[in-house]
């Protein structure tokens, strides 16, 4: 067995099937297979239970992907030791976060990326699903919430301020409300999640914050087509400030209580990079989390995650 074989078994085994990895690196699935089958055969264990729809790696093939998959990190990192130049950053980098981010907040940042690292490939990895970050091969995530915890080197790439918002539409139709309670009789947007939907965190200033009952209103389980709700005056949404930003500037969103501020959970919400903790840290990664914080006011210092 070599090297590109256990790459290809970590790889299948992330992706599920050997047409969805053969997708990924332009090869024949049957040119895939036999790769599986030529490592099974060596090893004299059957590493993947085939099923119609997918594969499913047996206890061996758990136990094998789990014990191989630090070794070949180790010898990424070996490889990248050897040939990355601080200078010089350059090679594929894998940048997991959410859809919702993507759109609305990094895509719009990454013009003026390429021309200054042209030989760095981005390779963004989007879904609303958090992944394992070592067992997925990812680089560096992008992940929301009060604390991040993990074996990981994490750091604040900004803080999240949530606010309820409508459209003018909407306020023409409904009325505006004049105060967090008066929610309760309106169509309050939600998405099925814990803090969005039922009830509303809501406080002003440092005061104690208020439970607020919601009104009845649709039920949506992506944040991009929340916004959208909100923007074709369906109701009344908590959204995040970097989804909202530019609809509020232009007007096509209201912010309803200014002076108040939202939380599906904690108030002490941020956005975070993070990255697994390695003794080698990659040109192309060190690139990039300077680059990403460059565009933030307060860049914060790199921790440890517990």
């Amino acid at each position: 067995m070599d090297l590109d074989t256990l790459e290809t078994f970590r790889a299948v085994a992330a992706a599920g099937s050997f047409a969805a990895h053969a997708r990924q690196v332009n090869v024949a699935p049957s040119s895939v297979s036999r790769q599986i089958a030529g490592l099974e055969e060596a090893l004299q264990v059957r590493l993947f239970d085939r099923t119609t729809r997918r594969l499913v790696l047996t206890e061996a093939g758990a136990t094998y992907l789990q014990r191989i998959t630090p070794l070949l990190e180790d010898l990424a990192q070996a490889g990248e030791a050897a040939r990355d130049q601080l200078t010089d950053p350059a090679g594929r980098l894998r940048v997991a976060t959410s859809v919702a981010f993507a759109e609305r907040w990094l895509l719009p940042r990454l013009s003026g990326f390429a021309p200054r690292y042209p030989k760095i490939q981005l390779d963004l990895q989007l879904s609303d699903t958090q992944v394992d970050l070592r067992s997925e091969g990812i680089d560096l995530a992008i992940r929301f919430g009060a604390a991040i915890h993990g074996d990981y080197v994490v750091r604040r790439l900004r803080a999240t301020r949530y606010h309820l918002v409508a459209s003018p539409g909407y306020l023409t139709q409904q009325g505006r409300p004049n105060q967090p309670l008066d929610l309760q009789t309106h169509s309050c947007l939600q998405m099925p999640y814990p803090g969005f939907e039922t009830n509303w965190q809501i406080r002003q200033s440092d005061q104690p914050p208020m439970t607020v009952p919601l009104g009845p209103g649709s039920v949506i389980s992506n944040p991009l087509a929340l916004r959208r709700a909100a923007l074709l005056d369906l109701g009344i949404a908590m959204l995040a400030d970097w989804m909202v930003e530019e609809d509020l500037a232009a007007g096509s969103l209201i912010d309803l209580f200014p002076d108040h501020e939202a939380s599906p959970g904690g108030f002490d919400t941020a956005a975070w990079i993070l990255y697994p903790t390695r003794s080698y840290v990659p040109a192309k990664l060190r690139a990039f989390v300077d680059w990403i914080t460059a565009a933030q006011p307060h860049p914060a210092r790199s921790v440890a995650a517990d």
